[in-house]
């Protein structure tokens, strides 16, 4: 007998599944909001090291955050403001842009990934260039502001994690010990890259901050959403119980 392709196989979805699904999401969101004190306290740590590591003025301020009425953590941020956009900084960057946007025309067809995503950087970085010549005082974001919300982000999405993979992979026939492997695995995964992400974020903005557009588009939540999804096509490619039918 054939087997048939996944595409046109279905998945029979039980009462036991479901509420074994609902168990399993419940039990590690509040897990999850369970270590969140701790997690805040790791990062703050981070933050500590390579402030001293990269010889950053400024100090590391824990700033109290909460979820509700019960819900209290704390997340780190560098007590320093941005880099300005100095012009020379600025005359920099913008020749830096044109010699890329440029060398994308020599670049071979079979580079066309490539070309796209260096044109879209281009792009984000000329707008950033030109909104800076024009309203550079209008700029609403700092440094402060920047670097907590972006962290606030990134325990938002670590949170969300057991309730998305509860609506799509656990409900595959994959067995309890797969389901919890992804899930701890894509959780802690982001819980040591979100910290040294921005901690790169803030040494990178602190020369000028003329990058924090590029930096959030290009390299901000929507890179730790982009690593969560590698890791649930990873995921995906397990061996599972083959409970699919035609």
């Amino acid at each position: 007998m054939i087997t048939p392709h996944r595409a046109f196989a279905r998945l029979h979805v039980g009462t036991k599944d479901v509420v074994a699904c609902v168990c399993l999401t419940v039990i590690l969101s509040l897990c999850w909001i369970r270590i969140l004190p701790w997690v805040g306290s790791l990062w703050g740590r981070v933050f500590v090291y390579w402030t001293k590591a990269l010889q950053l003025e400024g100090s590391v301020v824990m700033a109290p955050q909460q979820w509700g009425a019960r819900i209290h953590f704390a997340l780190p941020y560098l007590n320093a403001s941005a880099g300005p956009p100095d012009p020379h900084t600025w005359w920099i960057t913008a020749v830096v842009t044109v010699l890329v946007f440029a060398i994308t025309y020599f670049m071979s067809e079979e580079m066309v990934p490539w070309i796209y995503l260096l044109r879209f950087l281009v792009f984000l970085q000329g707008t950033s260039l030109v909104y800076f010549v024009f309203a550079a005082a209008r700029f609403p974001h700092d440094l402060t502001s920047y670097t907590l919300s972006m962290l606030f982000f990134g325990t938002i999405l670590i949170g969300l994690l057991p309730l998305i993979l509860g609506f799509t992979y656990y409900l595959l026939d994959f067995s309890l010990l797969k389901r919890l492997a992804l899930t701890v695995i894509s959780a802690g995964y982001l819980i040591a890259f979100v910290p040294l992400q921005y901690m790169l974020h803030v040494y990178i903005l602190r020369k000028s901050i003329l990058f924090m557009p590029l930096l959030y588009f290009a390299f901000g939540p929507s890179l730790d959403v982009l690593i969560f999804v590698s890791l649930y096509s990873w995921g995906m490619s397990w061996k599972s119980k083959s409970s699919l039918v035609a």
